[in-house]
Formats: C-alpha cells, structure tokens, sequence
C-alpha cells in the first residue's frame, strides 16, 4: 500500500511483536507496528547486510515528513553511509566529562569516602567542565587550570586535581570507541603536564611526635575532658591505625580475650586481625563495660561513630605547642617501630601496608601471635617515653626520621 495517513491510521497495532508494512511507491520506505506504537523506517540491503534506520514514530512524524525523510535516507544508504553508525559515534564522542565521572564512578568499588573526595575534587576544580565534551578538553585548557589551581588552592592541591582527571579520562579512553575500535580520546590531555614538567615539587609531610614530645602529648591528652576522644587518640597513636578505619571499630571487631581487633574494611580492601597490646586491652576492657554503642568510639553525629574530633586537636596543640594532625599519630607509630628494628614486614602487616611484590613477601604470612610482641615491644617504648609505663625496651635511635615512612 501507499503509506498515507488515512491508511496508516486504518492499520491495527500487533498483538504481539512487530509488524512490517511497506510503501508500494517508494521502495525501501516503510512502518512497523508493534502493540503500542507505529514508528516509521527505511531499510536498504548493503552487500551482505540490511541495514534498517528508524526514521520516527507516528503521529509525531507525519506520513509527509516521513515520505521525505525516507528519500534522504535511503540516498544515503545506497552511497554507503551507515547513519545509525554516525548517529552512535557523533553521540559518543559528545560524551561530557560529567557523564564519564558518573561512568568512572559505577565502574569501581570505592568507599563512600573516597567517592566524596574525588567529587570535591571535580566540582571544586573542574565545575565548567562537567558539560563539556571530553573530546573538547585540550592540553592547553588543562595546563591552564593546573598553573590556576595552584596559585589560587595550593599546589598540592593542583596535583591531586590534575591526577584525577587524568585517571578519569584514562577511564574514557578505554571506554568509548568509535565504530572501527579507536578510543575517540587518543591521547590524555593530563599528558601535557608531565611533557612540559609542570607537576609541582610537592614534598611528603613527614611530621611526627618525637620521642621526648610523648609526655607533654599524653599529659594533655589524658587531661581531656571527653572520654572518647582521649582514648580515641590513644588507640590511634599506638596501634598506627588510620583515623577513619579506628573511628568505625565496633565492638564486634574486638576480642579481648584474645587480645586482638579486625579491621573489616580497611583501605586497601584487605581485612586483617591484628593484636593489642596490654595497654589497650586494659583501655577497650574499661571502655566497654561502660559503653552502650555498637561502636568503640560512639559520636552525637548520624553515622553513630566519632568524627575526627578537631577542637580538641586544637586545645592539645594550643597546649602543648605540638602541631600535629591525626595522620602525624600514624607516622609516629611507624617511625618509632622502625627506630626499634622490628621487621619491615611486621610494620608493614602492622599498619597494614601491602607487602610488595617481591617473592618473598608472598612467602611470609603475619599472623596475630607473630605481630603481638612488635605491637607490644611500641607501646612499651610509646608509654616509656611518656613517662607513663617503665619496661625494658631498646632505645630510640637519635637519626630515627619519619621518611621511614
């Protein structure tokens, strides 16, 4: 039949599937119904294939703009041009940066923390980006904002935002791919940073509270009016555990009579057991008769557990003229550990860094009773120095340096 709208309109929708009508005039031109719509299309065969393209549905497009439609359309399919073909990769090369970044997103597992930081990192240094088409984003542009941000946020934090959208990107270009397989983004525009050696010379914090600082620490420290912080602080400090990763202890993570806590969840996607030594068996014993919270270190906030606790981090600095944040308690730990000789692999098990590569590493295993003495061996120097717990322990070396770390 001759597709009109009178006779489109006389056509009946399927009761199941698709049905396929064909205009008599113009070959090629066609409709198919399916049990809800009517949608118009050409269709050609090319060599070996049929190539079908939708045109519209009906009665958004009329039968007269389809007719004309369908002209174009099948000129350009006898001449060889796939438009369903263009259309995908015209669509995927306007893919924006913010699309990628959702995309970057759902394709790994991170923490929900780790995913508020790469956000503030992009909203707060890419914003006008995140409708641009990465394709758009030049070399220039990104050597720009990178000389920016360093100026405006310091150059940390220049380096962080430049090593982001790099991973992002790198994301991107593995991603999406035109019709022959090329990545629609050969090359990382980040690339340029590291050609014209423009990263900035960032040096790695290495502060940490020194052996002869420990008694002013814990004075003011054990001085602290909130129970929770006081024994939060103390918990990190001796055991070098990360801030967060301490903070999220639950009761069910803690065996004392085994003497031992488990981190389920930790950084590096590891869970691992590790030992407390007597000073904190002692503590959490304490802790927990008295607590009516799932969580060894309970806050006021809606996530149930303590926040990094930055006002009374202020009062001990205040006091103490010791500046220090919570990370520096995890650097300390390590570098007194290393100052006492104990096994780089028993450090690395202790804080639960990965162990390397090296065959050997992959041999030794870490268990709780082999980490004990370690673990046991620091706190006794920790609370030695701090005048708190007289032991026999060796002594701190006086060239002992946080690059240990």
């Amino acid at each position: 039949m001759k597709l009109t709208k009178s006779a489109v309109d006389k056509l009946e929708f399927a009761e199941k599937g698709q049905v396929f009508y064909w205009d008599d005039e113009l070959a090629g031109f066609g409709m198919y119904i399916g049990t809800k719509s009517k949608t118009w299309c050409v269709q050609q065969r090319i060599g070996n294939k049929t190539k079908r393209v939708v045109l519209g549905k009906y009665p958004t497009m009329t039968a007269e703009q389809a007719r004309s439609a369908a002209k174009k359309g099948i000129g350009e399919l006898a001449a060889g041009i796939d438009t369903v073909k263009e259309k995908r990769e015209k669509n995927i090369k306007a893919v924006t940066l913010g699309e990628v970044f959702t995309a970057f997103l759902d394709s790994r597992q991170l923490k929900p923390k780790t995913v508020r930081d790469y956000t503030g990192v992009m909203n707060n240094i890419y914003p006008d980006w995140q409708k641009l088409p990465i394709t758009d984003i030049t070399r220039d542009a990104v050597e720009r904002r990178h000389k920016k941000i360093g100026e405006e946020r310091g150059e940390a934090y220049a380096n962080l935002g430049a090593r982001t959208l790099r991973s992002v990107l790198n994301y991107a270009s593995a991603k999406y791919e035109t019709g022959k397989g090329l990545s629609i983004l050969p090359e990382n525009p980040v690339k340029r940073i590291s050609q014209t050696r423009s990263w900035y010379k960032v040096e790695r914090r290495t502060g940490h509270i020194k052996p002869h600082q420990l008694a002013a620490w814990f004075d003011a420290v054990l001085n602290i009016d909130n129970p929770t912080i006081r024994d939060y602080l103390i918990f990190v400090l001796l055991t070098g555990c990360r801030k967060d990763e301490s903070a999220k202890l639950q009761w069910t993570d803690i065996d004392l009579t085994d003497a031992s806590y488990i981190l389920r969840d930790p950084k590096n996607h590891r869970p691992i057991q590790l030992p407390l030594s007597d000073y904190l068996a002692d503590m959490l014993t304490t802790r927990k008769a008295n607590s009516n919270s799932v969580f060894v270190f309970p806050g006021d906030g809606v996530r149930g557990y303590l926040v990094e606790p930055k006002r009374q981090l202020t009062k001990i600095i205040e006091k103490t003229e010791l500046p220090f944040g919570m990370h520096d308690l995890r650097r300390t730990f390590v570098t007194i550990a290393e100052s006492l000789d104990i096994s780089s692999f028993a450090v690395k098990a202790l804080v639960n860094h990965k162990q390397g590569d090296d065959v050997t590493s992959g041999y030794i295993q870490m268990n709780v009773e082999r980490l004990r003495k370690p673990m046991q061996t620091i706190t006794d120097f920790i609370l030695k120095s701090a005048g708190i717990k007289a032991a026999d322990v060796v002594e701190f070396k006086p060239n002992a340096s946080a690059s240990a770390y």
